[in-house]
């Protein structure tokens, strides 16, 4: 399951604007969206709070062009109306200040862009939250569960309108489920010390993938199958999936002539590297 997870994107890169604009991937994680983007011809940057989330992204991305700044979803380090189209999946339920955050991304964005994004669907969450205490207590795990009406407000209020939304990953949404009822069913034991359970997620992340995972998540990747039948469980007749994606709209309150040629400022420093 996890290979299927992390060969999926969760936007539709046909959206992002021509060969050529920027497109700023906000909590871009192993940079699987930001890369999708570079292969379009976008100028692609990745930011994240997680540095070795961002090398491994880095390492990921090859000889693609992709820009990758370690910072603060809440403090973007961008100059304001540069930016063509940004990305912003399974991000926001992490944060802190999930508002802030919404009004960085539109500060950055040129009017009139495209807000790509996807958060948990919340009839999955509630469950998921109602069986396992370490789904909603995990370090770094997700603070709020969205409802559509919930989010579209609060992108609404950070100048966002959204344009449409779509349900899907109904592979992933069976894997958790599947975490979560093990968790449940678990004897008990002694509760980790926060500690603990820092320690056992760092241990987790570095942990080399073996060569014939990484093979199978490329095949899981390109099947259609998988694609349709991922399709089909989100959508269609299972009605289960993990995420709902949406599309909105930066407002067009004014004309920029910026083609966001710069648009890190300088302030963000060098991109992360591999060691």
């Amino acid at each position: 399951m996890p290979e299927i997870t992390s060969a999926k994107l969760s936007v539709d890169v046909r959206l992002l604007p021509t060969a050529g604009a920027s497109v700023l991937d906000v909590g871009c994680g192993d940079g699987r969206h930001a890369a999708a983007a570079a292969r379009r011809g976008c100028r692609a940057i990745g930011i994240d709070f997680d540095a070795a989330e961002l090398l491994r992204a880095r390492r990921r991305a090859g000889c693609l062009a992709v820009d990758f700044i370690v910072a603060d979803a809440a403090h973007l380090p961008i100059r304001a109306g540069v930016i063509g189209a940004v990305i912003c999946t399974e991000t926001l339920e992490h944060l802190p200040d999930d508002q802030a955050a919404m009004r960085e991304i539109a500060r950055v964005m040129l009017p009139g862009a495209l807000l790509l994004g996807a958060v948990p669907s919340h009839f999955t969450e509630r469950l998921y939250f109602a069986l396992s205490t370490g789904y909603r207590e995990a370090p770094g795990g997700h603070l709020r569960i969205y409802t559509p009406r919930t989010l579209f407000s609060r992108l609404a209020r950070a100048g966002l309108r959204v344009e449409s939304m779509r349900y899907l990953h109904f592979f992933d949404s069976l894997f958790w489920l599947r975490y979560c009822l093990t968790d449940r069913l678990r004897p008990p034991a002694r509760p980790r010390t926060d500690y603990e359970r820092a320690i056992a997620v760092a241990v987790a992340r570095l942990r080399a993938t073996p060569s014939w995972r990484r093979r199978l998540r490329r095949a899981f990747g390109r099947s259609r199958l998988i694609a349709a039948v991922d399709a089909a469980g989100a959508a269609g007749a299972f009605v289960w999936p993990k995420s709902v994606a949406f599309v909105a709209r930066k407002r067009r309150r004014h004309l920029s002539t910026s083609d966001g040629a710069s648009a890190v400022s300088r302030a963000a420093g060098p991109p992360a590297t591999s060691p």
